[in-house]
This record gives C-alpha cells, sequence and structure tokens, in this order.
C-alpha cells in the first residue's frame, strides 16, 4: 500500500499485473529475427492477438459512451504534470497521454500498437523502430510526431524530470527521428524488455512542453494525445476529465469498449473515515477497499440491503508482489540479517488474520507470490547453476532452507523465544527491561512511519510483541504529502509498504533492489538494498533471453531477497473488492490481470441504469444486486 501513482500507464498496468501457467499460451520462442515490422511484441516475441484484431477478449465493443463516474482519492495532489520532479501528481492525469503501445491485461507482458502502427525489431535485438499513425492527434489537433517522441525522451531522462526515469531508460543509447513518422531508438546493450518498456512511453507534444522550463509543475498546463483532457480542477478538491469526443483514436481496435464515459470527477478527502461516509451518502460511485475490517463491517446497511449500492468481488491472476514493514538498511540498527529476523519473529500473522482480518488474507512467503515466479522448496539444479558462483555472498539458508512462511505458524511465545536468541547471538541483550548493543549500549529503539490510519490496528499488536523483546518501538503517523517527501529522501527507519510484481518481470527490478538505486531520491528501493549479489541476481534476471530462463532467475532472485530478511511479510489477496453504487455496467469477462482503475475504463453506464438507481433511492425500492 504506497501513496505513489505507478509512473507509467501501459508499462505499470503489468508491473502490478500476475502471471500463472495459463497464460503461457501467449509466449512462443523468439525468433532469430523479425521478418516484418509488427502489430504487437512481447519479450518472446509471441502474441495472442493476431494482426488486424477486432477487440480484446475482455472489452465489449458495443458498450455505450456517456454519462459520468465520480472517483475518490485520499492522496492530495498540488501539479498537472506528472512527470515532473517536485509535487504530487494529480490523479488519473495520465488518461490524458497515450503511449507508442498498449499493454494487454490478458497476457503477461504483451503490447499493441497505440500511437505507432508498427514496431520493428531487427535480430540482434540492438534497436527498436515505432512508424506513428498518420492520424495520431494530440488533443489541440497538431499531429503526433517522431520530433515529439525523442523530446519526450530526451526531456524524461534529463534532471527536471523524476529520476526514476533515467533507471528505465539507461540502456537507450540514442533516439532518432528517420522522418516525420519513424522514430529509432538504438541500445547500448541487448535487452529484450526495453522495446516493451519504450512501447510504453507516454509522448508529449514538444511544441507544448517544450517552452520555459520543464522542471516546473504546470500547474494551468496540461496536454496529451490521449481519451480524456483535463476540464476543470482545484488543488486539494477536486479535478474533473472529459472525455475528448474528437479523440484520434476512439475506434482502434484497443480502444473498442474503452473509455466509456463522458466525464470523470475524482474527489480529493482529506481523511479515509470521512471517505467512506462520502461513499455511503453517494458523494462518489466507486471504491476499492483494502481493508478488510471495512470490507466486513463497514460496508453494511441499507444502502447495500436494498441493491443500491453493491460490493464485488473481482478475481484475477496477479502477482502478489510483497508487502510488509520495510526494514531501512541505511540505519545502522538493522544492518545485520539475524537482526531483522528476530524482529520479524514478533509478526503474528495467525493472531491478526483471526482477529483482525477476518480469515481473508494468505500469508505472503515469496516475493513473487501467487505466481510460478516464486520460488519454492530447495533451489532446483537451474536455480543453483545461477546462485553457486554467488554462494560466499549469499546467506546460507539460500541453499539449505525451503522457500515458505510457516503453515500454521509457530505460536508467539515460540517465536519470542527464537527471537530473543537470535538477538542475544548477536549482541543484544536485555538490561533494565530495555534491548541494548552489548558494544555500544546503545537501545534498539525506532519508529514505523506511516500515513493509512488503517495500519494503526495491525501495527499496533506487532510493536507490543516487540516490547516484549525490549524493543522500543512505537509508530508515527503523518500526512500523505509529508509522507510522499520522507519516503523520496528515505527519512525513516521502518514503513509499511509493498512492491507489485510483473508476470514479465525486468528492468524494474533494478528500481526495487540495486544498489544503482539505493541512494536514487524518489527510487522504490525503499530498503536500501546494496548487495553485489543481488544486484548480480537483478542482472540475470534482466538479461534473460527465454521465458524459461527468466522464471529461473527470478526464482533465484526470490530465494536471496527472502532470506536476506529485508521486510517483515505481510499477506496478500487473490480478488479485488470494490463496493460500487448499483448504476453501471460491466463486460461479461475479467482480463487475467488487472487492478480495478485500469479495468474500469471498460465499464459504462447508461440513462435508464441511473433514473431507475434515482427511482428506488426516491421510493425505497430494492434492486438487484450488482454482479
Amino acid at each position: 500500500m504506497n501513496p505513489r501513482e505507478d509512473i507509467f500507464r501501459g508499462i505499470l498496468r503489468v508491473l502490478t499485473a500476475g502471471c500463472l501457467a495459463a497464460s503461457l499460451v501467449a509466449f512462443v520462442a523468439a525468433p532469430a529475427a523479425w521478418p516484418v515490422p509488427r502489430h504487437g511484441v512481447s519479450p518472446d516475441g509471441g502474441v495472442k492477438y493476431p494482426a488486424g484484431f477486432s477487440h480484446y477478449d475482455y472489452a465489449n465493443p458495443s458498450a455505450p459512451k456517456g454519462g459520468r463516474i465520480v472517483l475518490s482519492r485520499v492522496v492530495k495532489f498540488d501539479k498537472l504534470n506528472p512527470f515532473s520532479l517536485k509535487g504530487n501528481q494529480a490523479p488519473f492525469i495520465l488518461r490524458i497521454f497515450d503511449t507508442l503501445g498498449d499493454a494487454s491485461m490478458d497476457e503477461p507482458f504483451s503490447l499493441y500498437g497505440l500511437l505507432a502502427e508498427s514496431i520493428d525489431i531487427p535480430g540482434d535485438g540492438l534497436s527498436v523502430t515505432f512508424k506513428l499513425r498518420s492520424q495520431a492527434r494530440f488533443a489541440d489537433g497538431r499531429p503526433v510526431t517522431a520530433a515529439d517522441v525523442v523530446f519526450t525522451l530526451n526531456v524524461l531522462r534529463s534532471k527536471t524530470a523524476l529520476p526514476f526515469y533515467r533507471f528505465f531508460y539507461r540502456d537507450v543509447k540514442s533516439v532518432k527521428a528517420l522522418n516525420r513518422k519513424t522514430v529509432r531508438f538504438e541500445f547500448s546493450r541487448r535487452n529484450r524488455e526495453l522495446p516493451m518498456i519504450l512501447a510504453g512511453l507516454e509522448i508529449l507534444p514538444r511544441h507544448f512542453y517544450g517552452k520555459g522550463d520543464f522542471g516546473r509543475d504546470y500547474n494551468t498546463k496540461s496536454l496529451g494525445s490521449g481519451p480524456y483532457r483535463v476540464k476543470d480542477y482545484e488543488f486539494g478538491r477536486f479535478i474533473r476529465y472529459e472525455r475528448n469526443r474528437n479523440y484520434w483514436g476512439r475506434n482502434l481496435n484497443v480502444n473498442k469498449g474503452r473509455y466509456n464515459f463522458d466525464e470523470i470527477l475524482v474527489k480529493i478527502y482529506g481523511d479515509s473515515t470521512v471517505r467512506k461516509e462520502g461513499l455511503k451518502s453517494g458523494e462518489f460511485d466507486f471504491l476499492w477497499v483494502s481493508n478488510s475490517k471495512d470490507w466486513a463491517t463497514t460496508f453494511r446497511g441499507k444502502q447495500w440491503d436494498k441493491g443500491w449500492i453493491g460490493n464485488i468481488s473481482l478475481k484475477h491472476q496477479n502477482p502478489a508482489g510483497m508487502q510488509g514493514y520495510v526494514f531501512n538498511l541505511r540505519k545502522s540498527i538493522f544492518k545485520n540479517r539475524e537482526v531483522r529476523k528476530a524482529l520479524a519473529l514478533a509478526m503474528d500473522f495467525d493472531w491478526s488474520n483471526r482477529n483482525l482480518f477476518y480469515g481473508q488474507y494468505t500469508a505472503n512467503d515469496s516475493y513473487f507470490d501467487n505466481s510460478e515466479l516464486g520460488a519454492t522448496g530447495l533451489p532446483s539444479p537451474e536455480e543453483l547453476k545461477i546462485l553457486e558462483p554467488l554462494r560466499g555472498q549469499l546467506p546460507p539458508a539460500v541453499f539449505t532452507e525451503p522457500m515458505g512462511a510457516e503453515k500454521p505458524q509457530r505460536s508467539i511465545r515460540q517465536r519470542l523465544r527464537e527471537a530473543k536468541r537470535l538477538l542475544a547471538n548477536n549482541g543484544w541483550k536485555i538490561k533494565n527491561r530495555k534491548l541494548v548493543n552489548v558494544k555500544t549500549g546503545r537501545p534498539m529503539r525506532f519508529t514505523v512511519l506511516m500515513f493509512q490510519p488503517a495500519f494503526a490496528r495491525i501495527t499496533e499488536p506487532f510493536i507490543n510483541n516487540m516490547k516484549r523483546l525490549g524493543v522500543q518501538a512505537d509508530m508515527k503517523r503523518v500526512d500523505s504529502s509529508i509522507y510522499e517527501q520522507r519516503l523520496r529522501n528515505f527519512n525513516y527507519d521502518m514503513i509499511v509498504s509493498s512492491w507489485g510484481q510483473a508476470p514479465s518481470p525486468g528492468n524494474e527490478q533494478m528500481n526495487y533492489w540495486h544498489s544503482r538505486s539505493a541512494n536514487q531520491p524518489g527510487s522504490r528501493n525503499m530498503i536500501g538494498l546494496k548487495d553485489p549479489a543481488v544486484d548480480k541476481l537483478v542482472e540475470t534476471l534482466i538479461g534473460a533471453r527465454s521465458r524459461k530462463a527468466l522464471v529461473t532467475a527470478t526464482r533465484a532472485l526470490d530465494r536471496a531477497l527472502w532470506h536476506g530478511n529485508y521486510v517483515v511479510p505481510h499477506w496478500f489477496i487473490g480478488f479485488h473488492r470494490v463496493s460500487i453504487w448499483n448504476k453501471f455496467q460491466r463486460p461479461e469477462r475479467n482480463p487475467l490481470y488487472f487492478q480495478p482503475w485500469s479495468f474500469l475504463h471498460f465499464w459504462w453506464t447508461t440513462p435508464d441504469l441511473q433514473a431507475r438507481l434515482k427511482q428506488a433511492r426516491k421510493s425505497a425500492l430494492t434492486l438487484p444486486k450488482p454482479r
């Protein structure tokens, strides 16, 4: 649960998605060379949808356009330029920008032409060429050109943009406009994922963003080539988007049945409790529920009994990734792996699941849970080929202890007894009922920083268990904007955070775990991990040349991360929980890998559905529950 909005609309729809064996039908062996430019690409070369396909299988091409949907966010925004370094971006602002390609939510990692009508990857894999569609236009009517693509990459790699981009595009040696509608990216080394990453590039209009200082937040400016544009806004209160009726890409196959609402209004709430009441009173229409207690107890009452609001479970096959209490290794008290392991033993998942979560969750036991990417048991022979050269640099447990959390866990007494032993063996002793370092005499004291109030009830039992070890831990809640600033600068002891994982993990792992990102402000290396062995495993994963090699490399990395004890693992769930007013419909079929925000663009409403709900509320009628 992280307050950041994902940077790449297309790419990070994949990075927070999942991968099960059933999805592998989309992959075939990568060809030695691309015989002709392609309509779609994946790391292995195979894609599910053929050239000229009519629409995605999870879309309803006959979905009507019209109406509006009202959404909500707790995180405040203070800028409309989502790419500049400073400030917090407006929710859903990326919907005003189109990308070169569009990510399918039915495949591990495939993208199809959006702004680009074709994608050409030569046999050496050292470049990618995009041919732009002749009809592609920005919202002001100006054509999208290769010069805009060149400008976009250059400005995003400059110091005026978020540092995140420089990591993602570090292997792009050059970008050239071959003509008005053709652009080529050349790479410094072969990278199977880089063409897909570049296909997910949101293209900025040079004639608009090239004027002045890009590093300014452009609080009154926004222009893209996407399906929506900003209608009006007020910082701290709302932002309203209107569908561009002249949107150039409205009839493309990737957009059939999509972007159906004429208006998207996002209201900003300062408190999650007030936000919940706002849903009940009809101030907004849709809420993605992340709290198990809320799901079990709060979203109940007359509105639900009458069918005016419905609770819907949307099954998915997303990999769960990892969520947990994150140790900041930049702090000296967390340097020792066995000390971190001891503190993690104070987290009693079974008690929390039983008493706080209504039995809804499964314990995290991998950084790639709920997918074939997660390691199980002891290392396979294929994994050992990767791990053995690093044996002296990795924890021995990588080779000797099977992967997986205890199921069921030992009792908390047994866990704390083991924690005390580990702490004592690593220089920590109880003195006056406080845990102190034998050499320095300093106590074990730290703060769990958070902005989500829902985590207080979860963190308190964890802190109480640590107090039984003599640890002086407390928690501090701050405003989301302060939290974001402290997160960006790694100014914390411990936080609650998560890493969403991709069906086809790749370059984002560099931003998560590699030494290069450890001291880069704004990176996702919140642990402060700087380990040469992990660096090598990340590089091996990124360099994998086949799906099989990728899975093996990912499992090897998983073992190193798990046995490194860098987080106190949390839990995951295999479906999305949403509460929504009963005036919307959605396609018959869910995609395989999705987040509610991305799938929501395939939903729709009609005047009849809105009138039905209005009459039901007026006359206290009962409606059929939404599916």
